[in-house]
């Protein structure tokens, strides 16, 4: 079985310390989710209380990682951003 046979999907959930936080994040993140880089790999986003939803669907497991990498690093920056203001 190669990677390119490996089909699936992967869910996020991060707890924020808010709803208002998780809706921050969620209207950072939705251009991400509508300009569509890839076929590879199709990505949701919700907001269910103080937590944000991250879906991936991926075809293979090289744009799975991709996506979830991303979406790590744009949530990480996205943080740090918000906690730099709450700091001024």
């Amino acid at each position: 079985m190669s990677q390119s046979d490996v089909k699936g999907n992967s869910i996020l959930e991060i707890p924020l310390e808010s709803e208002h936080i998780a809706k921050i994040l969620y209207s950072a993140l939705l251009p991400e989710t509508e300009s569509i880089p890839s076929e590879r790999a199709i990505t949701s986003i919700s907001v269910k209380g103080s937590s944000l939803i991250v879906e991936i669907i991926a075809n293979d497991l090289t744009a799975m990682r991709a996506a979830l990498n991303s979406y790590i690093a744009w949530i990480s920056a996205c943080m740090k951003t918000i906690e730099s203001i709450d700091e001024s």
